[in-house]
């Protein structure tokens, strides 16, 4: 009698989906001590002042520092209604909107692939991207994972054809506006699915477009009448709308027969495409090279360049203590993102006629593109890049799973170490946001007992303040300081900012009026500010400084190895009434 085998509980898609929720729930687990930081504090005190389930209405009617994102605050609205300020539910509705935004990933790769693992590749992928922890962990990024999570199930509604195709895609896409602005691009994948993935043309894809472009149109006018925010972001938003635009007439122009051409002329013609490529790049490198209005735009968009491709190929993070894209006055600034181009284009080599002769990677094309246009400018947080991410996923996913032969076991064990090192990153940077998390909500408990029993006074000072440490936000707001009690001091004033490397710094009182800061082995990342609002004076540790600020005047000079940071203070800074902290590896400290 042969014994029966029995049957796996969980096989192909719900095995990979359970997988897949499994290693992000190990990868997050102790992300639900990470606390509140950087800007959480601003959205906490907003929803404090809900006082009835009405209220959350009025987040459709009013703007939030000039941005309108009603759904992503009613998403916070809905966990202080459960959990009040419990920190933990916050960070859990983020770690489970990851999961779903994963799981939409592997669901889209399926449809695109059914009969391979480009679902499967490209969710890991996505899941465990080193990059996402900033996306996933810090609770302000909700706007992210909501705009993300909305524009993935609106893609993977489109591609998979089934009822309600032309009605609930767009109502998804702007329900992904409405938690954040940066899916606004999205029609540029409508487009691109329906001059590749349906291959309609030119006539067919515009009336293919027009629901998208109807959900753009009602959520500008949501913006407008009931944010009080421009309904185009303003004239700064002007060249990115011109490039939308640009990119969805050429999507069109190109539908039907001359998609065919064009696919045919780069398949015959890749050293010429190539070429023009490399003569794009060398052409804007000249340019920021060159310096003047023009140069200052090539060089920023090369920075975007090399920031958006670092940190989409790498599964390592922390390289640089002072990224290159950041650093506007150096030559590396621009060119790091050159060098980062120049790779790429050698991978695309390597891969052209499997990215030219498959329309799905031009779908994915376009998604990416979608998905980057509107953070074309930014660089300060990995965050952006949370939906070219997917994107970027779901092309590798496709590439991959087409992998035969000899070169399929390599390609596995790459894909293996690669998943690996970036879970790694990931558990190590969810230790650095609970790190930052401990280290404001302690030194906002310091600075509050330094104030009680009063509430809403005293002079808080902090002579250093960590920004950006260990690459996670640890700076500190003024309500930053409200949790601990429910109120706030009547000021908070920082005079220098300790950027991206964490160091020692010794402070005393060298008389009544006069206070000394010696940081060792200065590292030149202290940054001071004349206002006390605009840190743009960079301490450099070569060449001696002073500044008058409104506390008094700020001497910087070098001694040895040894920073010495010497505030002298106003006449009207009367130093009793004035509370000093700073900032000193890892703690924030109360000047005795």
């Amino acid at each position: 009698m042969i014994t029966p085998r029995p049957r796996l509980l969980l096989s192909g898609p719900a095995a990979t989906a359970t997988a897949v929720v499994v290693l992000i729930a190990g990868a997050y687990a102790a992300a639900q001590r990470a606390g509140f930081a950087g800007d959480d504090f601003m959205i906490l005190h907003r929803l404090q002042a809900l006082r009835h389930p009405t209220d959350v209405l009025g987040f459709f009617h009013g703007e939030f520092f000039g941005y309108y994102r009603p759904f992503g605050f009613l998403a916070h609205a809905f966990d202080w209604a459960v959990a009040g300020a419990d920190a933990r539910r916050f960070h859990q509705t983020n770690i489970v909107l990851h999961a779903v935004s994963a799981l939409l990933v592997l669901l889209i790769g399926r449809e695109l692939a059914p009969r391979s693992a480009a679902g499967a590749i490209a969710a890991l992928l996505f899941a465990l991207h080193a990059s996402n922890h900033e996306a996933v962990v810090w609770i302000s990024a909700r706007f992210d994972l909501l705009a993300t999570c909305f524009s993935l199930a609106a893609v993977w509604w489109m591609v998979r054809g089934a009822a309600g195709e032309h009605v609930v895609p767009p109502l998804l896409f702007l329900c992904a506006l409405l938690s954040k602005e940066s899916a606004v691009a999205l029609p540029i994948a409508a487009a691109g699915f329906a001059v590749c993935g349906l291959r309609l043309g030119p006539a067919r894809a515009v009336r293919y477009l027009v629901p998208w472009l109807a959900a753009l149109v009602v959520y500008s006018v949501m913006r407008h009448l009931g944010g009080g925010v421009s309904a185009i972001g303003g004239s700064g938003r002007l060249p990115k709308l011109t490039a939308f635009a640009a990119l969805l007439a050429l999507l069109v122009f190109v539908a039907g027969e001359r998609r065919l051409r064009v696919r045919q002329w780069l398949l015959t013609h890749r050293g010429a495409a190539l070429a023009a490529a490399a003569g794009l790049v060398a052409t804007v490198c000249a340019a920021a090279a060159a310096g003047g209005g023009v140069g200052r735009i090539a060089a920023e968009k090369l920075a975007v360049a090399g920031f958006a491709l670092f940190h989409l190929g790498s599964p390592v993070l922390d390289v640089f203590d002072f990224p290159f894209y950041l650093n506007e006055g150096t030559t590396m600034y621009w060119l790091g993102g050159a060098i980062a181009l120049g790779a790429l284009g050698a991978v695309v080599a390597v891969l052209w006629r499997p990215l030219v002769d498959d329309d799905r990677l031009w779908f994915l094309g376009s998604l990416l593109a979608a998905a980057m246009l509107p953070i074309s400018a930014l660089t300060e947080g990995t965050r952006y890049l949370y939906l070219p991410s997917a994107a970027l996923s779901l092309m590798v996913g496709v590439l991959g799973s087409g992998v035969r032969g000899r070169a399929r076991v390599p390609a596995l064990a790459l894909l293996g170490v690669y998943l690996a090192v970036s879970g790694a990153q990931v558990v190590a940077k969810v230790r650095d946001w609970n790190w930052a998390g401990r280290m404001i909500a302690e030194g906002a408990q310091i600075a509050d007992d330094a104030l009680a029993p009063s509430c809403g006074e005293g002079h808080i000072v902090f002579l250093t303040e960590p920004v950006a440490v260990r690459s996670v936000y640890t700076h500190f707001l003024y309500e930053t300081f409200e949790p601990p009690r429910g109120c706030m001091p009547g000021t908070f004033q920082v005079l220098l900012r300790m950027m991206r490397v964490d160091g020692a710094v010794d402070v005393s009182w060298d008389g009544p009026s006069r206070i000394v800061m010696t940081v060792p082995g200065y590292r030149d990342n202290f940054v001071a500010s004349a206002d006390l609002r605009n840190f743009d004076r960079p301490v450099r540790g070569d060449a001696p400084m002073a500044i008058d600020t409104p506390l008094g005047q700020l001497r910087a000079e070098r001694i040895g190895a040894d920073e010495r940071l010497t505030l002298s203070l106003a006449p009207d800074a009367d130093s009793s009434h004035i509370h000093f902290f700073y900032y000193s590896v890892g703690r924030i400290r109360r000047l005795n």
